[in-house]
């Protein structure tokens, strides 16, 4: 998962991000490709839109799928409930949405002494007291992932969603039945010169990847 690259942890910018992966990620999977096909999920979308860029600067062609994602859906995504929050808001937004998935029936009484600490490191520290026994990865990867969805947070929060370098690879976008308060293309016409075609499944942004419908487009309009 590109997002969480360990060179790329403290990245907040997507070009950022690419950067420390683009190199070793084009000799290891791209050097001697015909041709590319780049997939993304949600904030994946984002990488795979940069890396498509890059992969074009190069001379190759390829296509491109995006699931659920584009840089107007996170944006806004982001923005709605996001907007005006500060680094202290956006830890303690990560925090409770890490406990939520580990701990998912807390009480206050647990939740409480993981948000009274003062810093962010301490309530790191205390999440990882309290949800020792829950956690099913390590602790070193999970603090990894708390740093990595804090700085996605501010990336997506910050991104531009003006296409600055429209891509010429034709475009696939499977988007969930569920979202609404956004264009049906999620505004991705405005980021490539070629085909854009929109594909309306079942499911939310989570549960959509589950839907048998999303690996028969990609074996039909993909492969």
């Amino acid at each position: 998962m590109l997002q969480t690259f360990a060179n790329a942890t403290d990245e907040q910018t997507i070009p950022g991000i690419v950067d420390t992966v683009f190199d070793e990620m084009f000799e290891t999977v791209f050097a001697k490709a015909e041709q590319f096909l780049v997939i993304g999920h949600s904030f994946g979308s984002l990488l795979a839109l940069e890396i498509v860029k890059r992969l074009e600067a190069r001379s190759l062609c390829g296509k491109l799928m995006l699931i659920d994602g584009s840089p107007l859906y996170l944006q806004r995504l982001a923005s709605h409930h996001l907007s005006g929050f500060d680094d202290e808001h956006l830890q303690t937004t990560v925090l409770t949405l890490v406990l939520s998935f580990v701990l998912p029936t807390a009480t206050q009484d647990i939740i409480k002494p993981v948000m009274d600490k003062s810093t962010y490191v301490e309530r790191v520290d205390k999440l990882m007291e309290v949800a020792k026994a829950s956690n099913p990865f390590s602790e070193d990867y999970a603090r990894k992932m708390l740093r990595v969805l804090f700085y996605r947070l501010k990336a997506a929060m910050n991104m531009s969603t003006e296409a600055k370098e429209k891509i010429a690879a034709p475009l696939v976008l499977v988007r969930s039945a569920k979202i609404g308060d956004v264009e049906e293309d999620y505004g991705l016409s405005e980021f490539t010169i070629a085909s854009l075609i929109v594909k309306i499944i079942d499911g939310t942004h989570q549960t959509m990847l589950a839907n048998p419908e999303l690996v028969e487009i990609i074996n039909k309009d993909m492969l």
